[in-house]
């Protein structure tokens, strides 16, 4: 919401701060490495530990229930209500999550939703990888398969950058750039991440780490200052003007995503140092796992209740603090459709991922972050 307001407002392009907020799709790279801790780390596990797989039908089928009913229903009433054009014969584009396939429909619809896109795709290929490599290494020693899995997932890594530095367009015209092959060196980190976590699990090496989560963040910050202040980037939504920019932004990014990510994936231990303890306190504080929990409405219907927004002009009518009280309005808007979307449609379809856990007593609590 800081990114696509600070764009839609102006902010981004005449305040000294707007260097920052329009680095803010930063959030994306979070957002993918996140994914493929999550996702992947089940099937990794199951691996190492020489237990059956996940049931690749099982996972598709809980991502479509979680992925789906909120995304079709937030079109179907914003289309209704004018605010978006997706009741068109591009429908199929939109509902079928390949508008990213298409000029016409990449940034149409649900503009965010070019990345939901790539999410999609990713889904689907993640269970054929973890396939692929169960029967390359099968009956390996566990060392041996975590050194070739990090190599192999290196390999992925490097060959994403090469397809981004091959289909480059200053000019946003490369649909490359917002399709999955350009983003997997994103996804590979939070599936190493996924791998270095079962492969640490239990170890001793791990605590000096946990003890200083806050470096991570810290790190995170100056490699967020770098690509905002250092790395010759225009303001706006709009792409880098060259190849190089445009490699190191993305690099950065994944810089940036992996090590907000760190703390949340490792925990942190109690006897951890202050500023650790903090971050330990803000992540599992209740109010933001209660965005969490609604977050995804607020992924699908920030942007287009902020067109609205802008329609009505209203940083013309707020001239003090423009970009202030349109973030606030958009952001109180947001999260109000949010929790509607995620109790009233959300959550009856989450109900059903399980079906067998409904008869079931309730599970134990999930871990806190500290400890």
């Amino acid at each position: 919401m800081l990114l696509h307001v600070g764009d839609g407002t102006g902010f981004a392009r005449t305040n000294a701060l707007g260097a920052f907020t329009a680095r803010m799709d930063a959030g994306v790279a979070l957002f993918f490495v996140l994914s493929g801790f999550l996702l992947y780390r089940p099937f990794v596990a199951a691996r190492l530990e020489a237990r059956p797989a996940p049931s690749a039908g099982r996972y598709l089928r809980r991502r479509l229930l979680r992925i789906v009913p909120a995304f079709w229903l937030a079109m179907l009433v914003m289309g209704a209500l004018g605010w978006i054009s997706v009741l068109n014969g591009d429908w199929w584009r939109y509902f079928g999550f390949v508008q990213n396939l298409s000029v016409e429909t990449v940034l149409g619809g649900i503009r965010p939703a070019w990345s939901l896109c790539v999410e999609m795709s990713f889904y689907l290929v993640l269970p054929l990888w973890a396939l692929g490599l169960a029967r390359l290494l099968r009956g390996r020693p566990a060392r041996t398969q975590i050194r070739a899995e990090a190599i192999a997932l290196g390999a992925l890594a490097l060959a994403s950058l090469a397809v981004r530095a091959a289909f480059f367009d200053a000019d946003h015209g490369s649909l490359w750039l917002v399709t999955l092959p350009a983003f997997l060196d994103w996804f590979a980190v939070g599936m190493g991440l996924a791998l270095a976590s079962v492969a640490l699990a239990g170890r001793e090496p791990r605590a000096a780490v946990l003890r200083r989560a806050w470096l991570a963040w810290a790190g995170a910050a100056a490699c967020f200052a770098l690509v905002s202040l250092v790395v010759p980037l225009p303001r706006g939504l709009v792409a880098a003007r060259t190849v190089e920019a445009h490699l190191a932004q993305h690099v950065l990014y994944i810089a940036v995503g992996a090590l907000v990510a760190l703390p949340g994936i490792f925990g942190i231990r109690p006897d951890a140092e202050p500023a650790s303890r903090a971050i330990a306190r803000f992540l599992g504080h209740p109010v933001m796992a209660w965005l969490g929990l609604v977050s995804y409405g607020i992924f699908l219907w920030h942007q287009p209740l902020l067109d609205q927004l802008l329609i009505q002009d209203l940083p013309g009518r707020a001239p003090v603090l423009p970009f202030v009280t349109v973030l606030v309005v958009t952001t109180a808007g947001a999260v109000a459709i949010a929790a509607a979307s995620y109790y009233l449609v959300e959550r009856p379809f989450l109900a059903l991922k399980d079906p067998r856990r409904r008869e079931a007593p309730a599970a134990a609590p999930a871990r806190t972050i500290v400890g």
